[in-house]
C-alpha cells in the first residue's frame, strides 16, 4: 500500500499541522519507518471527534499507555470511508450555478452542518452539491427539494440511530457480560460492525427501490384513471374511500413510571411491530410512530375496522397494556410521507375518547364497513363532544359479528 505524505494525510482528514504534531508528541499516532498509511486517515479523524467531544489528549495517552484501550480498530470503522477533499466550497457552488445561502438551506433541511468557504469538503458534500444541482437542472425547485431532504434526513437519522442501537445491544452488550475487556471490545467487533453496516445498506436500498416501485405503479394508476374520467370513459368502480386509525397504548405514562423507562420502551417498540404487521396483513401501512402508538392509514374503512380489532386482541395476547383505537374513514390530504385533513383530526379525537380495548368509530366508517360484509358489527353509543369539533358526532363501538 502506498505511503501518505504528512500533506496528505492532513488534508484526507481536514487536520491541521499542529494538532497532529501534538498527537505524534504523545505516539498516539506515528508515522512508521515508511510514512502515514491510508488507515492512518481514519485514525486521525477518530482523534478530532474524541478532542472534539472534549477527551484531553494526556486522557487518550494515559488510556493507550494503560491498555485500556487502542485504536487497532479505527481502520474498520466504516465500510465505505470518506475523506476530505481539495475541493473549495466557493469552487464546487460556482460549478453549479448555484448559491451558498440556496446550499446551506437544503443542508439544513436534512439536517446536515452548514458550508463555509474557509472550510474543505468531504467527498460526499461535493457529491451532494453536484446532485443538487443536477436536480435543479431538471426543474427541481428548491422548496421542492427541501420537502423531500426534510422527510430524508429525519427517516435516516432514525434508521442509523436503530442500527447503532441494535449493534450495541446485540453485538457490544453480549460480548461486556461475558467479561471481555473494552480493549477486546473494540478490536473484536470491528469486523462484525463492517459486516452489518454492508447488510444494513443493502436492506434499506432494497426497501427503497421496492416501496418507490409501489409509489410509481400507484400514481401512474391514478394518472390514467383522472385521463380516462377527463374524456368521459369510467375506469372502473369507484375507489373506495381511505380509512384512518389512531392507536395507542392505554396507561402508558403511569406504566413508564411503575416499570422504568426502558421496559416501558421495549413494549412501545413490541406494540409498533404488531401494528406494522397487521397494518400490512390489511393492506395498509404505519403512517408515523407516536411513541406509545401509532397513526395507520389503510385502502377501506373494513380493513381499517379488521386491523384495529386483531390489534386490540393481539397486544392482549403479548402481555401489552390495554390498546385503544379511534378510526374515521374519508379523504386525506397526503404531504410529504404524511397525512392531513379533517379525516385525520377526526380519527385522533375518536381514539382520545376511547377507552381500554375499545375501537370507536365514526358514521362514514360504520357505514362503510357493513357494506363490505366482512363480519363486522357496530353498537352504537350516542353523539359525542369532540375538541375541535363544532357538532357533536355519533361514535360506534366496533365488534366482530357473533356467530353460532
Amino acid at each position: 500500500m502506498e505511503a501518505l505524505t504528512r500533506d496528505r494525510l492532513l488534508m484526507l482528514a481536514g487536520c491541521d499541522d499542529v494538532r497532529l504534531a501534538a498527537l505524534e508528541q504523545r505516539q498516539i499516532i506515528d508515522p512508521g519507518a515508511l510514512g502515514y498509511s491510508l488507515s492512518d486517515v481514519s485514525r486521525l479523524r477518530l482523534m478530532l471527534a474524541l478532542q472534539d467531544a472534549g477527551i484531553s489528549l494526556d486522557v487518550l495517552a494515559e488510556g493507550l499507555k494503560r491498555q485500556i484501550f487502542s485504536f487497532e480498530f479505527a481502520s474498520q470503522l466504516m465500510f465505505e470511508p470518506v475523506t476530505m477533499t481539495s475541493t473549495s466550497v466557493d469552487d464546487e457552488v460556482a460549478a453549479g450555478n448555484l448559491d451558498l445561502d440556496t446550499v446551506n438551506s437544503l443542508r439544513a433541511s436534512a439536517s446536515l452542518p452548514l458550508l463555509s468557504p474557509e472550510h474543505p469538503l468531504r467527498e460526499d458534500d461535493v457529491e451532494f452539491v453536484r446532485l443538487i444541482a443536477e436536480c435543479m437542472q431538471l426543474g427541481a425547485s428548491a422548496a421542492g427539494m427541501e420537502r423531500v431532504l426534510r422527510v430524508f434526513g429525519h427517516s435516516v437519522r432514525r434508521c442509523v440511530d436503530t442500527m447503532r442501537d441494535l449493534f450495541r445491544a446485540e453485538v457490544e452488550e453480549p460480548m461486556l457480560n461475558a467479561g471481555i475487556s473494552y480493549h477486546q471490545l473494540l478490536e473484536i467487533s470491528a469486523g462484525r460492525r463492517l459486516a452489518l453496516q454492508r447488510i444494513g445498506f443493502r436492506v434499506l436500498f432494497l426497501l427503497q427501490r421496492r416501496m418507490l416501485e409501489e409509489t410509481v405503479f400507484d400514481n401512474i394508476v391514478g394518472r390514467l384513471q383522472e385521463a380516462l374520467r377527463e374524456h368521459g370513459m369510467e375506469p372502473g368502480d369507484e375507489e373506495s374511500l381511505p380509512a384512518v386509525a389512531f392507536a395507542d397504548l392505554s396507561g402508558f405514562t403511569g406504566l413508564t413510571h411503575e416499570i422504568g423507562d426502558a421496559p416501558a420502551a421495549e413494549k412501545a417498540a413490541r406494540f409498533e411491530a404488531i401494528a406494522q404487521r397487521l397494518a400490512g396483513t390489511c393492506e395498509g401501512r404505519i403512517v408515523k410512530p407516536l411513541g406509545d402508538g401509532v397513526m395507520m392509514l389503510f385502502p377501506d374503512a373494513a380493513s381499517a375496522v379488521e386491523a384495529a380489532l386483531c390489534l386490540v386482541e393481539q397486544s392482549r395476547e403479548h402481555d401489552l397494556p390495554p390498546v385503544r383505537v379511534g378510526v374515521a374513514t374519508g379523504q386525506v390530504v397526503p404531504r410529504d410521507g404524511d397525512i392531513f385533513g379533517r379525516t385525520v383530526n377526526l380519527a385522533a379525537r375518536v381514539s382520545a375518547v376511547a377507552g381500554p380495548s375499545q375501537t370507536l368509530v365514526c358514521p362514514n366508517t360504520r357505514t362503510a364497513a357493513e357494506a363490505a360484509e366482512r363480519g363486522l358489527a357496530f353498537q352504537g353509543l350516542g353523539a359525542v363532544s369532540l375538541k375541535g369539533f363544532k357538532d357533536s358526532v355519533p361514535l360506534f363501538a366496533a365488534q366482530r359479528t357473533k356467530t353460532g
